[in-house]
């Protein structure tokens, strides 16, 4: 191979490989009430990614499963599931033609620990609220370390996530066939460890950073 010169490998290198079809994602449909974002973009999103595992799978085969988000492991859903989103949106499209395809609907989370996560990033909110400190330092004393119990709070945020990274980890590594495919939406920057032996594909069309640029100049 010449120098400087990258060969691209052939459909056939991946086809029998395991494979997961990463869309790193933001809750949108519920930011867009909260910031006013445009819902054009948000359909182009949705659009643009299921254009995209749509090429995989004409290229590689039909996925085995789809792994759902805040769902948990043990938990049976369908369709209605994805409802929310409105039937004529572009995400529920993507996810009904992955189902009529064949695709199981699988969740990656473990319910203590989604508990317990909410719980952690309920009261490291509430911590900032001067009513709440009020509360604290008239029960415990005005010495009370504030920032030392949300230092805390942080210290058991970071030790559930990557709990949670290893149960959903396993989720999937015991869950996708020996040769199987899989896609999995997931919150952008939500720390997981792909397990081996499985070739990893993200799928982040341009209208993302778009999206994302809007809703950080509007926070």
């Amino acid at each position: 191979m010449e120098l400087g010169k990258i060969e691209r490998p052939e459909a056939k290198d991946f086809k029998e490989k395991r494979k997961l079809y990463v869309v790193p994602t933001l809750p949108f449909e519920e930011l867009a009430i909260r910031f006013n974002l445009d819902k054009a973009k948000i359909e182009r999103f949705w659009g643009e990614v299921r254009e995209k595992i749509d090429h995989f799978i004409a290229t590689y085969g039909n996925t085995e499963v789809l792994y759902v988000e805040g769902m948990n492991d043990d938990e049976k859903a369908g369709i209605e599931f994805f409802e929310r989103f409105g039937k004529e949106s572009n995400h529920y499209r993507l996810i009904k033609s992955l189902l009529d395809r064949g695709a199981k609907l699988k969740g990656i989370e473990k319910e203590n620990y989604l508990e317990m996560s909410k719980l952690l990033f309920e009261e490291y909110s509430k911590s900032f609220l001067p009513e709440i400190k009020k509360l604290h330092e008239d029960f415990f004393g005005k010495n009370i370390d504030f920032d030392g119990w949300r230092n805390y709070l942080v210290k058991k945020i970071q030790e559930t996530q990557d709990e949670m990274s290893k149960s959903a980890s396993a989720a999937i590594r015991e869950t996708l066939g020996e040769t199987g495919s899989g896609v999995l939406i997931i919150t952008d920057g939500r720390p997981l460890e792909f397990p081996e032996g499985i070739d990893v594909f993200q799928v982040r069309p341009p209208a993302f950073d778009e999206i994302e640029r809007v809703i950080r100049e509007k926070t």
